[in-house]
């Protein structure tokens, strides 16, 4: 991750180092050029102000008079430190006449450069140079500009030569600020490209060590990291993948805790058959019964024991098929109705053991709705055959089934034992049985099969336990309008 922060670092730092060097080049120049060129305006301005001078004082005859003149612009050249020239044109005819020159250009010495600039003038162009001169010591602009006579002929030229040490030093200056601000600029630099990558690369190390975390499964560590962006983005995933590991990581513990739960019942509900089983087979093997009636006797204990033992293995290979995700059911449209008197025909028989008498009553014939038959039927025979087991001789088994509210509403009643209230929600457990229940037979799983199925079928179940009504249980679907086919 230290990688990440020095590419970063550097990247961003060149980047800016190289942006602020470029700016300080562009406006170092810009502001030499604008120097400069100021002042070859200022002289070229100055030389062609003495160019037109001349020639008008040369077209007026004006040579008495111009001697003043002459003086006037040596005297400001003096006080500005520039040469002054006004030279005659050996090359044109008729030429700048002496009273109108200062200066004898034929008997100066005077650097090739300053000869081809004058050249230029004398042939109507205006040409400058600057360069380090061994007279004055100092770097100097020299400037000509061309004079005319009144036929536009160049008769003579204006030389204007001028030192340049205070644009030189004002030049200088600016680049010592300039390199003061781009060595400023840069320390910023490297400062602000510590800072950015630092902030940039922070989050990517924090999301890096939650996912670390989360890897030696501490699901419950979040990153801390609230960004308007996209690492802010990926780090509220990674809080969501932290909260979803989680409630993972507690059914996961749910289940297994289940699982071992399940196999600790099953363990205890088969061991007790298991040994009386042994127990009564041992004594008949052993032959210490001789009576055949208690032979029988011990022969129809076994035969019971086997049936509950069969009747548990059945409960759970059912419980365990619906709660299978992938099991399948065949749905179709079914009458409610019809289904619950299905199941009360079929323990007719059990109830004639204990004289009770069963009903199925209901608001509207046709209470439809969809679901799988075979599964409906099995919800109301367990629940029928609880209400059997547990209701009191001589007593009524209602089943009512009502349309309300898109819904169709099952109840199944009876009148025996009543179930305490804090243990209505415990008897859908698996195992689970009232504590008023006494040694009544059964596996414990009955009632955790009906709530099955009436989830699958996305349907609600509750019980409703007193001694005055008896114990109800309440079964609610969602119907359908559809007709039977």
């Amino acid at each position: 991750m230290k990688k990440i922060f020095w590419r970063v670092f550097v990247y961003f730092g060149v980047v800016l180092v190289v942006f602020t060097i470029l700016i300080g080049l562009m406006f170092t120049r810009f502001n030499r050029t604008n120097i400069v060129g100021a002042y070859k305006d200022q002289l070229g301005n100055l030389a062609a102000g003495v160019a037109t001078r001349t020639s008008q004082a040369m077209q007026n005859g004006e040579s008495d008079t111009f001697a003043d003149y002459l003086k006037a612009i040596e005297d400001f050249g003096d006080m500005q430190n520039i040469d002054i020239w006004i030279v005659s044109n050996p090359n044109s005819e008729p030429s700048l006449d002496d009273d109108y020159t200062n200066t004898d250009i034929r008997s100066v010495s005077v650097p090739e450069e300053t000869s081809q600039i004058l050249e230029s003038a004398y042939q109507g162009k205006k040409k400058n140079y600057s360069d380090y001169d061994d007279i004055y010591k100092t770097t100097m602009l020299h400037l000509a500009v061309p004079i005319r006579n009144g036929s536009g002929n160049v008769v003579g030229a204006v030389l204007v030569s001028g030192p340049m040490e205070m644009q030189e030093n004002t030049i200088v200056q600016y680049e010592k600020y300039m390199l003061v601000c781009i060595v400023v600029g840069f320390v910023m630099t490297i400062i602000l490209a510590f800072y950015f990558s630092r902030k940039l690369v922070r989050p990517i190390i924090k999301i890096k060590e939650a996912a670390l975390v989360l890897a030696a499964g501490q699901y419950s560590y979040k990153t801390g990291i609230h960004r308007p962006d996209e690492l802010g983005s990926l780090a509220e995933s990674m809080d969501v993948l932290s909260d979803k590991l989680a409630k993972a990581e507690e059914a996961r513990e749910n289940i297994e805790q289940n699982r071992r739960d399940f196999f600790a019942n099953v363990s205890h509900e088969l061991r007790t058959p298991i040994a009386v089983v042994k127990g009564y087979a041992d004594t008949l093997a052993d032959g210490y019964v001789k009576e055949p009636d208690k032979q029988r006797e011990y022969i129809g204990r076994i035969q019971r024991e086997c049936g509950s033992m069969e009747r548990l293995v059945s409960d759970l290979l059912i419980l365990s098929r619906m709660q299978n995700p992938d099991f399948q059911m065949n749905v179709e449209v079914l009458n409610v109705i019809a289904v619950a008197q299905d199941a009360m025909r079929s323990i007719r028989i059990l109830m004639a053991e204990k004289q009770l008498t069963g009903t199925v009553t209901y608001e509207d014939a046709c209470s439809l709705m969809e679901g799988d038959y075979d599964r409906i039927r099995q919800l109301f025979t367990i629940l029928l055959q609880n209400a059997v087991k547990y209701s009191d001789e001589g007593t009524a088994i209602e089943v009512h089934i009502d349309r309300r509210e898109g819904k169709i509403i099952s109840t199944v009643r009876d009148f025996g034992s009543m179930i305490p209230r804090e243990e209505w929600h415990n008897i859908f457990e698996k195992f689970y049985r009232a504590s008023n229940h006494g040694e009544k037979d059964g596996s414990g799983l009955g009632l955790v099969v009906a709530k099955h199925i009436v989830e699958r079928h996305k349907g609600n179940i509750s019980v409703y336990s007193d001694e005055a009504e008896g114990t109800c249980f309440t079964i609610e679907f969602p119907e359908t309008s559809e007709n039977i086919s």
